[in-house]
C-alpha cells in the first residue's frame, strides 16, 4: 500500500522570540519556535476525557493483533500470510477470535510452516497455538505461550441482550496491519443474517449478528466490539463488501454460549494431533465434573464415568473446564492421557488411549466406531470390497486405495437404528445426480467425518457390504455432536 503526504506549505520569515538565547561568538543556540504551545491543565484534560476515550483506555490493552506467518516461505524474515485480531479473555493468555481469521492453521495445507504470532499493545510479541474453532460459528480459542509467570490484562464481558439500537459503540481492531485502530459509531440493527464464503471452499450463514456503522475493514475480525463503558459486547467478524459504515458483529451472549457448548467440546479440540477421548466437562461449584461419555470411546472403555471429578491430566491440575482444555492439547499420538478422578470419595486413575477426531466425530454422529483399512493392513478384504463396487459396472471401474470397517455400534444410535453391525464395511454413499442415483466410493475416515459433519440433521444413502452381501440403507445423521 502506498500512501502520499498532501500538505500546504508555509513559508515564515526567520525571527526571535523572547527566550532565545543569545548567540555567543563562535558558538550554535537553539532558536525558539515561532510556535507557541500552550500545555494542557487539568481541566482540558476533563474536558477531553469523553466516554469513548474512558472506554478505549480501559479496553486497549486487551485487544491484541494477530498475524500468521510462514516459517518455511524463503530466506530471511518470515512471509504473513495472514492477519487480523483477537481479545483477551484471561490473564492466562486465553484469546478469542475468528475462525476464519486462523483457519490457514486448522486446514490442513499449511500447518506446520505457518504460526500464529501475537502482537499485544505494549510492543510483546507472543506465539500462540490454536486449542479450538468452529467453523460454524466462526469462533476460535487461542493460548498464548506466555514465559515464566506473565500475565496478561483481560477484558471486562458485558451483556449484548441489553444494547439498544442507537447506543454508541466502539470496535478496535487491527485493520490492513494498524494495530490497535479505534472507529466509533452507533449499534445499527440487531438480528442480520450474511452469507459469505469461507476459507474451506464453503458458502455459510451466520444469523443472530449486531450490525454497526463503526468502521469494520480487512484485519479488524477478531476484535472488539464495546459498548461505552468499556466492556466487551461482540465480536467484529465481517464488513459489507462495496458497502461504506456497515459492519457485523457476533453478539457477547451468543458468544458465551457457543464458548460451553461448541468451543469447550472436545469434538472441537484443534492441534497437530486432534486426538479424541470422548468425554465433555462442565464447571460445577468449583469442581471440573465428567458431563457426557460417549459409549465406545477410549474414555468410555478406560472406565471414565458421568459425574466423576477430574482433578489432574498427568502430572497437570485441573481446576475449571479451559484447564482440561489447555493440558488435553499437550496430549500425543499413541499415548495414553493419565486422568486422575473422584468418585464416590476416593480417586479412581484412568488412562484412555485417545483416537482422532474423525473418528470421534464418526462415533458422536451415527453412533458407530470405524477405522480405516489399507492394502497392507488386509489385501484380501480390500479387494473383496473393490469387486463389490465395481459389480455391474461397465465403464468407469474403480480400484479401492482403502475402506472403512465398523468395529463398534452403539445399540441407541443411528447405525443401530438401520441394522449396522459390528463388521460391515461402509462402501459407498448414495447421491441423487439429476434424474439418477450415482454412487460415491467412501475410503478414508476422512471423507466419511467431513461427509457425515456435512450433513447433520439430514439423511444419507450408504451402501454396505456385509459377507458377501451387498446392502443399502437410509442413514440418519445426529445434528448434535452428543
Amino acid at each position: 500500500m502506498r500512501y502520499r503526504l498532501t500538505a500546504s506549505w508555509i513559508v515564515v520569515a526567520p525571527m526571535f522570540c523572547l527566550g532565545t538565547a543569545v548567540a555567543q561568538s563562535g558558538s550554535l543556540v537553539e532558536r525558539g519556535s515561532p510556535l507557541h504551545v500552550v500545555e494542557p491543565d487539568a481541566t482540558d484534560r476533563d474536558l477531553r476525557m469523553t466516554p469513548v476515550v474512558r472506554a478505549v483506555q480501559r479496553a486497549a490493552d486487551s485487544v491484541v493483533s494477530i498475524y500468521l506467518e510462514n516459517q518455511l516461505a524463503g530466506r530471511g524474515e518470515p512471509r504473513t500470510e495472514g492477519q487480523g485480531s483477537g481479545v483477551i479473555l484471561d490473564e492466562s493468555g486465553l484469546v478469542i477470535t475468528n475462525w476464519h481469521v486462523i483457519a490457514p492453521l486448522v486446514l490442513g495445507g499449511a500447518r506446520g510452516n505457518v504460526e500464529a504470532v501475537i502482537k499485544l499493545r505494549d510492543g510483546r510479541t507472543r506465539q500462540a497455538k490454536v486449542l479450538s474453532s468452529s467453523a460454524k460459528r466462526d469462533l476460535a480459542l487461542l493460548q498464548l505461550k506466555l514465559q515464566g509467570e506473565e500475565k496478561v490484562k483481560p477484558i471486562e464481558i458485558g451483556r449484548s441482550g441489553t444494547l439498544m439500537i442507537g447506543e454508541t459503540v466502539i470496535a478496535i481492531g487491527n485493520p490492513q496491519g494498524h494495530a490497535n485502530t479505534v472507529t466509533s459509531g452507533v449499534l445499527s440493527a440487531i438480528d442480520r443474517s450474511i452469507r459469505v464464503r469461507t476459507p474451506d471452499g464453503e458458502v455459510r450463514d451466520y444469523s443472530g449478528l449486531m450490525q454497526t456503522d463503526a468502521a469494520i475493514n480487512q484485519g479488524n475480525s477478531g476484535g472488539a466490539l464495546l459498548d461505552i463503558t468499556g466492556r466487551l459486547i461482540g465480536i467484529n467478524n465481517a464488513m459489507a463488501m462495496g458497502a461504506e459504515n456497515i459492519g457485523f458483529a457476533i453478539p457477547m451472549d451468543t458468544v458465551r454460549e457457543e464458548f460451553q457448548r461448541e468451543l469447550l467440546q472436545s469434538i472441537s479440540f484443534s492441534g497437530a494431533a486432534e486426538l479424541w477421548l470422548g468425554i465433555e466437562v462442565a464447571d460445577r461449584d468449583g469442581t471440573v465434573v465428567v458431563d457426557k461419555v460417549v459409549f465406545g470411546s477410549p474414555a468410555q472403555l478406560a472406565g471414565v464415568q458421568v459425574g466423576d471429578v477430574l482433578t489432574s491430566i498427568g502430572k497437570q491440575p485441573v481446576k475449571s473446564s479451559l484447564d482440561y482444555l489447555r493440558h488435553f492439547f499437550e496430549a500425543r499420538p499413541q499415548e495414553a492421557v493419565p486422568l486422575l478422578l473422584r468418585r464416590d470419595g476416593r480417586e479412581v486413575p484412568a488412562s484412555p488411549m485417545p483416537v482422532s477426531r474423525d473418528e470421534g466425530l464418526v462415533l458422536t454422529t451415527i453412533g458407530a466406531a470405524a477405522h480405516q483399512i489399507d492394502y497392507e493392513a488386509d489385501a484380501a478384504l480390500v479387494r473383496k470390497a473393490t469387486i463389490a463396487f465395481n459389480e455391474g459396472r461397465r465403464n468407469q471401474r474403480v480400484r479401492l486405495p482403502s475402506i472403512l470397517q465398523l468395529h463398534t455400534v452403539h445399540p441407541d444410535g443411528p447405525a443401530a437404528a438401520i441394522g449396522l453391525q459390528a463388521g460391515d464395511i461402509v462402501l459407498s454413499v448414495i447421491v441423487r445426480q439429476g434424474f439418477a442415483d450415482r454412487e460415491v466410493p467412501l475410503t478414508t475416515l476422512r471423507d466419511f467425518a467431513t461427509l457425515l459433519d456435512q450433513n447433520r440433521g439430514k439423511s444419507l444413502r450408504i451402501g454396505i457390504l456385509r459377507g458377501d452381501d451387498a446392502l443399502q440403507g437410509t442413514l440418519d445423521v445426529k445434528k448434535t455432536r452428543n
